[in-house]
């Protein structure tokens, strides 16, 4: 008989659904889903901490067990998905990680529930609901703990009616989340759905110039409606059968720029597409009056549109050199490409160290300075993922895909939609500017390139020179006269404190040199002062002093700092030995 044959029919319960989710947890990660709060990172999270808790509930397996689970289903079936050998120590980190955090999830969400104040009388209303339904949804507390918890608290359910209440809690609680947030945005336009029907879908000429001349007005939208005009002064959205300007996507802002008619011009500030194939030009007319039928020019910002090219690029050599640096489980969990900044977000344990941020820094403008060129290919989405071209995990590609190289491909080969430079010599240089974690196992980068990254070293100069100047020094002995003057100032401040003790000290308790002397209360010194200048420390260090001085009795030190107030009360031990 096999060990999950000796088993109960809710341990193997428990045990079919560690496999099944170990399974799911190996393979999400490898795909770069990251246990989260938010969409499908929150799903895992669930997963995960259901798995995690049938194995400690059922099983008995207070240990970390989970880890090793997924380990094997890697370890089974590498051979047939390799991708899972690649990811492996990654997947064992995260899933460690994730399980080490759910180790007092389990206590801490039973304190949390007796924290509600539960009892027998409690009202089974939607107020409870959401209450337990938060516990849920912040710390992962099983509902089948929540459950049991509540039965024995006196509060009952049918199992049935107890997860339809809970459903709709956590439902309502979502519409709060990043949950759906797409889906609610599709339902809440339905004019981009029927506009798209009636002109059908836009095209974007801006890959091969940033000037279309012969761009005719198809719809013109005032917030949720169709109109026929735009007039002097007007906001709205026109929409072109044919344009230049890239619309919000992918990571990367929309172009600005102008819409020329024979009699009218209007400013191009921004520009977005709510659906696929359907380009919206957020405009303010200067002149005359747009009307849909118009013919005209429209063209790009041509220096934003510049400074984003460089910046998209940068971000595919970012997103390369990461790989290269830091290991193959790095992906890509969002970015944005905007003209004065990039930033990119990745799937990484632990903070990048100063070393790994300069070799990334070093990478990618190694790149640039080879200016290597970038190219760009149409090819069928399997074609595309065969030739070794990375795709944005979540993201939808249809039957035909672009596929941006960089060099022969072999260093950057992604699938993208965007507008980039010729060549990576273009984006002139490139900067990291900061490095954090924005959730557990994803760190964000902030760079900047080209003339931003120019400006910021001339400002690191003038930094730098103004420091200088400040300390009498030369550039090579800055950190000593830095080093130098931060002991000079310690020991000023010891020297200071010393000083600010010793006055307060003859100021109080010795009345031969004009200080205050001690009460007598029912036969007890006490020592009562009020002192400035002194820190907590300070008024620790004169309490002890004048204590010693009295040798039997009180001391009271009080001090106001900041607008708060302290006050430290010393009794000496032959009071207290009673």
């Amino acid at each position: 008989m096999s060990v999950y044959e000796e088993l109960n029919d809710s341990q193997q319960f428990a045990a079919r659904v560690i496999a099944d989710h170990a399974r799911s947890t190996a393979f999400a990660i490898a795909d770069g889903i990251l246990p989260g709060n938010e969409g499908r990172n929150y799903v895992l999270r669930k997963i995960m901490r259901r798995a995690i808790y049938h194995g400690r509930e059922h099983l008995g397996l207070n240990d970390l067990f989970f880890y090793k689970v997924c380990d094997f289903v890697v370890e089974q079936m590498h051979g047939a998905y390799p991708e899972l050998a690649t990811q492996r120590d990654f997947i064992g980190k995260m899933v460690r990680l994730e399980e080490e955090r759910f180790a007092n999830t389990v206590t801490v969400g039973l304190s949390r529930l007796n924290v509600l104040g539960i009892s027998p009388t409690t009202p089974k209303d939607d107020d409870l609901f959401l209450s337990i339904g938060k516990l849920y949804d912040t710390f992962g507390t099983p509902r089948d703990l929540i459950r049991v918890f509540l039965e024995e608290k006196g509060l009952g359910f049918e199992e049935e009616d107890f997860n339809e209440r809970f459903d709709a809690a956590l439902q309502a609680l979502q519409q709060q989340s990043g949950i759906g947030k797409t889906e609610r945005k599709s339902e809440a336009s339905p004019i981009y759905a029927a506009v798209l029907g009636k002109t059908g879908a836009n095209t974007f000429h801006g890959y091969e110039s940033t000037l279309y001349a012969d761009a005719k007005v198809v719809a013109i939208l005032d917030g949720e409606k169709q109109i026929e005009e735009l007039g002097e002064g007007a906001q709205g959205g026109i929409i072109l059968d044919k344009t230049p300007v890239y619309a919000e996507s992918g990571g990367q802002v929309g172009d600005s720029g102008k819409l020329i008619a024979p009699e009218a011009a209007a400013t191009v500030s921004d520009t977005y597409s709510p659906v696929a194939g359907l380009i919206i030009h957020k405009v303010t007319v200067d002149k005359g009056t747009i009307k849909v039928g118009d013919v005209l020019t429209a063209s790009v910002d041509v220096q934003k549109r510049d400074a984003t090219r460089r910046n998209h690029t940068a971000t595919h050599l970012v997103h390369a050199a990461l790989k290269e640096v830091l290991g193959t489980h790095v992906k890509q969990a969002g970015s944005v490409v905007a003209p004065n900044y990039l930033r990119f977000d990745f799937t990484h344990y632990q903070p990048m160290t100063a070393a790994e941020l300069a070799e990334v820094e070093d990478l990618v403008n190694r790149y640039v300075l080879q200016n290597e060129p970038v190219t760009t290919n149409l090819m069928a989405l399997e074609d595309a993922m065969r030739s070794g071209a990375t795709a944005m995990f979540g993201e939808k590609y249809g039957g035909e895909v672009r596929v941006l190289s960089v060099g022969d491909g072999v260093f950057s080969k992604e699938l993208c939609g965007g507008t980039h430079v010729r060549a990576t010599g273009d984006i002139g240089s490139f900067k990291i500017t900061s490095d954090e974690a924005i959730a557990s196992g994803v760190r964000r980068i902030r760079a900047i390139t080209g003339l931003d990254a120019f400006e910021r070293f001339r400002e690191d100069e003038k930094l730098i020179d103004a420091s200088l100047g400040a300390l009498n020094t030369q550039r090579d002995n800055l950190p000593n006269a830095i080093a130098r003057l931060q002991e000079e100032l310690k020991k000023t401040r010891k020297e200071m404190d010393d000083l600010k003790l010793k006055i307060a000290t003859g100021a109080i308790g010795d009345a031969s040199s004009g200080g205050d002397e001690p009460r007598d209360i029912n036969g007890v010194k006490v020592l009562a002062k009020i002192v400035d200048g002194l820190d907590g420390g300070g008024t620790r260090q004169l309490s002890d002093t004048l204590l010693a001085r009295l040798k039997s009795g009180v001391v009271i030190i009080g001090r106001s700092e900041e607008g708060k107030v302290g006050i430290i009360v010393r009794v000496s031990d032959d009071l207290t030995a009673a």
